[in-house]
Order: structure tokens, then C-alpha cells, then sequence
């Protein structure tokens, strides 16, 4: 089963972004508390730990713990630039949550 599936706008948003920043094209999927909701699903830039899954697509590197896999499954990146909402849409294939594993986010450095 795959780590990741991204569709091309956000490979094409995740690219530019951490260029315009002067970062490494390289992210980490956490599992993230968002206060009083429940944890969603987070992008995090320039972080890496030894045991991480490594996916690579085009020119990206995605990381994300193993522990972090085996709650979540596959997780899926869209990106969303519309009137109403602009940011990256993550769902896994194994909810957190009542929300279907559904996160939205940018990418915190």
C-alpha cells in the first residue's frame, strides 16, 4: 500500500511554497492536536526522524513515522485555492476521527 497519493496541484503548491521559504523539498506528515477538536492530520517542513517511511513523487520527498502509518494508512494531499478556502486537504484511509480523516492545513515550519 502506498505512503501517499498526491494529486499534481499540490505537488505544484507544496513545491512553491517551500521554495518561496528557501526550504528542502521535503515534508513530514504528524498526527497533530488541534486543541478542543480532535488530532488531524498535520504538514510539517524540515523534519526527519532516523526510522521514517520515505516516499518520493517527482521531486518531493514525503516522510512520516511508521507508528503514524499504522493509525492513519495511506494519506491522500490535495490542494484547495478557491474563493471560499485555500490550503492543502488531507484524508487517510483509516479515520482519526469522525471527520473521515479529514485535516486542512498549510505547511508549519
Amino acid at each position: 500500500m502506498p505512503l501517499i497519493n498526491l494529486d499534481q496541484p499540490a505537488i505544484e503548491a507544496i513545491r512553491k511554497e517551500l521554495q518561496k521559504k528557501g526550504l528542502p523539498l521535503t515534508l513530514r506528515i504528524e498526527i497533530r492536536s488541534t486543541g478542543c477538536c480532535d488530532a488531524s492530520l498535520s504538514l510539517v517542513s524540515n523534519t526527519a526522524e532516523e526510522s521514517d517511511l520515505i516516499e518520493s513523487v517527482e521531486d518531493l520527498t514525503i516522510r512520516m513515522s511508521p507508528s503514524t502509518y499504522e493509525l492513519v494508512g495511506t494519506v491522500s494531499i490535495s490542494y484547495v485555492d478557491d474563493a471560499q478556502k485555500k490550503g492543502f486537504v488531507l484524508t487517510s484511509s483509516k479515520p482519526l476521527n469522525e471527520w473521515e480523516g479529514f485535516a486542512a492545513c498549510n505547511i508549519k515550519t
